[in-house]
Order: C-alpha cells, then structure tokens, then sequence
C-alpha cells in the first residue's frame, strides 16, 4: 500500500527517533546498514525529506541526517506526503477518474471509509509513538 519510498523513510526516521537522540547527526551508511535498506536509496530519499523539511542535513566528518523537529511532532503521514503526496489519502482504490459521491466506483464506499481510518492512523502515530514502541516494548523496525 505504502511506496518503498515512504517505507523506507518511515523505517529511517523510527531508527534516529528510536537512538533517542533524532536531531543529532547520524550517517546515512549506519541507517542504511542497521536498517537493511540500500544505501544509494535512502540517500535519494533522506535528501528528499531534507527538502520537504523533515530532516536537517550536514555534509562533514560528522555529518549525516537528523530530525529537523523533535519526533514527538512528526506525525507518519508527514512522511508518507512528503514523498507520496496525498494520493493515498484522495483517490479512487481503482485509480479511476472522476470518481466520487456523483459517480462511484464499485469501491468508493468501502475506500472511502478505509483511507479515512488510515489517514487518522498516520496523522495521530509519531515517531516518538514508533520510538517508544521499539524502546519500551521489543518491537522491530526493520
């Protein structure tokens, strides 16, 4: 359901929210390796979130990427828009157009619900929500 891109981004920023320390620089080669993620990807993507505001980048010895805001405030569907836009969020399951109240798919009715639970998911799940999960309770990211 999810691009490769966004889950890739939504693995990243729970591992530098999860480190505890997601404003300070991490290399993007350590969350590739710990995350098992291609390297040259995530930098395509970590680049993309720094554009959209997500990250804050340096390029140094110590440089890296780390959250432009504490993780308490970046909500899953921040992420997911950034680099999907709100697609998933607006449009036909059937990727019809013109579909709507007027002239519904066979799917608009049930869609319809489903993308409004998921939208309400994403926008109240943080990566601080992510990051004491991982934390507290054992559960994996990647």
């Amino acid at each position: 359901m999810l691009s490769k891109s966004s889950t890739y981004a939504i693995q990243a920023l729970a591992y530098l929210a999860s480190k505890g320390t997601g404003t300070e620089y991490t290399p993007i080669s350590e969350i590739a390796e710990a995350m098992s993620i291609p390297y040259h990807f995530l930098k395509k993507i970590m680049a993309e979130l720094a554009q959209k505001g997500l990250l804050n980048s340096q390029r140094s010895a110590k440089g890296g990427v780390g959250l432009s805001r504490e993780s308490k405030s970046i909500a899953l569907v921040d992420i997911i828009e950034a680099l999907d836009g709100p697609a998933l969020f607006n449009e036909c399951l059937l990727g019809l157009p013109g579909c709507g109240e007027k002239t519904p798919c066979a799917m608009h009715n049930a869609w319809a619900t489903e993308r409004t639970r998921l939208r309400l998911m994403f926008s109240s799940t943080t990566l601080a929500d992510i990051a004491i999960r991982v934390q507290s309770k054992g559960f994996r990211i990647s």
